[in-house]
Formats: structure tokens, C-alpha cells, sequence
């Protein structure tokens, strides 16, 4: 098992004082998103020197991108920066990169269009990715109305399609009335995304839902060992300082560990 955390939760940091809270906190690596600003602003290569002994995975960006909009030029913009990071990954020796499906840009139902779209930005992307020898992961998305892939029949639909992996966010599949269903595409699980849910849905702790525990202990009795984020969304947890991340993170990482062998 590799215990890697979401970039995300040190968002407003360099990349060299991530890498501290890598090493500070007792994880394996991380797993890097591009937005970062403090990369994404010139995506300098030399900014990413501080994680080569770690052993990281991406996430594709996301923010402020879809790759089912309505405005074809978005979804082209949403490829391009995903076989950038596909790319980037191949570059830094990174595993898996984890995509998002996207959404309907109106807040309805998926139609057969946005299915299209997935499609061709799945098929591009997965045809990049064998070239870069690099795994790509579809992740099932969150409980929304216009989301694309909240299912594990929707997952599986597309994992095979493509031939990619799957990354299993736990907090996403109980929100979406639970994670059993996802168990059966257990053999193509590639990174598993661990938190637990505030009133609002965000990312806290995952040791503070019960819920969590038994997925782990099931992912364990399964003999699970890839990769899994600790993913946490500062905003649902309160202001705290980096010390105070780093305190959060090692703690984390210590209820997750003690289900795995390492």
C-alpha cells in the first residue's frame, strides 16, 4: 500500500514546502495537481525536483475545465491539459493519473451528447496513456444532477470501453447511496480516494465516519495494495496553519495505515 495525500489540502503552498509535509507527516508521496498556482503559473519542471523520491500520482486538472461541456473549445481545453499531465506523469515517473467524467453543463440530467463527449475524451486520453506507458483512472464522480459516472455501472461502462483503471473516491460512492456496488470492479481499482463528508458534502477526516473504517477494512480483507490519497478539503476542517495540516495529515495517514500492511 502506498499512503499518498490530495495536494489539494496544501493548495496555497510551494511545492517544496509540500514535499515537507510529505516527509514530516510520514507518507509515500503525494498525489500532485497542476493547478497548484504556484506551479501551474509557469509549470516550471524545476518545481517538481522536491518530489522525486517520493512515490506520487497525478490528478488531471479540473478546476475551471469540463470535458463534456456544451462550448467545444472548453472540452479541447480540458484534453489538452490532460495529456499535458498524462505527459507530466510519464515525465516524473508519477502513477496513476486520475480523470474526472465531467458534467452536463446545464444542471440536468446527462443527454447522449455529454456520453459522446466522454467518450471522445476517454478515447484520446487512454490511446495517450499507452503510448506514455501510463495508467489513467476514471473517478466515480460526486452527487450531482448533471455529474456523468456517479455509478459503478456507469464506471464499469467506461472502464471497459477504454481499457483504463478506476479510482474509487469512498466519499463520493456513500454520498451516492453507498459503496458496495463499486466492490465489484474491485480488480481494476487503481488509487483510492479516502475521506469522510461535513453537512456540506466536503472532504474532512475520514476518521471521523465509522463508514469509512468498514470500506478500508473490506479494501484490506480484499488484499487491496495500491495507492491510497488521504484527500481533505481545508475548508470543511477550519483555518489552520501548516503545522496544523501536517498534525491532520499524520494522523490520517495513521488510521489508515493501521488497516494495511506496508
Amino acid at each position: 500500500m502506498r499512503l499518498l495525500f490530495s495536494s489539494m489540502f496544501l493548495y496555497e503552498y510551494s511545492t517544496d514546502i509540500i514535499a515537507k509535509a510529505v516527509r514530516l507527516a510520514e507518507y509515500d508521496g503525494v498525489e500532485f495537481w497542476p493547478e497548484t498556482p504556484y506551479f501551474w503559473v509557469d509549470r516550471a519542471m524545476d518545481k517538481l525536483e522536491c518530489f522525486k523520491d517520493f512515490d506520487n500520482a497525478i490528478h488531471a486538472p479540473v478546476l475551471d475545465l469540463n470535458p463534456v461541456s456544451v462550448n467545444q473549445d472548453l472540452c479541447d481545453l480540458t484534453l489538452k491539459e490532460t495529456l499535458y499531465s498524462i505527459a507530466l506523469a510519464a515525465k516524473i515517473g508519477a502513477q496513476p493519473v486520475t480523470v474526472h467524467a465531467g458534467k452536463r453543463s446545464a444542471a440536468r440530467e446527462p443527454v447522449w451528447a455529454d456520453y459522446l463527449s466522454l467518450n471522445r475524451y476517454l478515447r484520446i486520453s487512454s490511446r495517450f496513456a499507452k503510448i506514455k506507458g501510463v495508467t489513467v483512472g476514471l473517478e466515480n464522480s460526486e452527487n450531482r444532477i448533471n455529474n456523468l459516472c456517479k455509478t459503478a455501472e456507469e464506471i464499469k461502462e467506461f472502464v471497459e470501453a477504454h481499457d483504463i483503471m478506476f479510482t474509487f473516491d469512498i466519499k463520493h460512492a456513500m454520498l451516492n447511496g453507498g459503496v458496495e456496488e463499486f466492490f465489484e470492479l474491485f480488480s481494476k481499482i487503481c488509487n483510492v480516494h479516502v475521506s469522510y463528508y461535513d453537512e456540506k458534502g466536503r472532504h474532512i477526516q475520514p476518521s471521523k465516519g465509522r463508514e469509512v473504517e468498514n470500506v478500508l477494512k473490506e479494501l484490506s480483507e480484499l488484499e487491496y495494495d495500491g495507492p491510497i490519497t488521504v484527500e481533505l478539503d481545508d475548508l470543511g476542517i477550519g483555518n489552520m496553519d501548516f503545522a496544523k495540516k501536517v498534525e491532520i495529515l499524520k494522523k490520517e495517514g495513521r488510521f489508515v495505515e493501521k488497516f494495511f500492511k506496508r
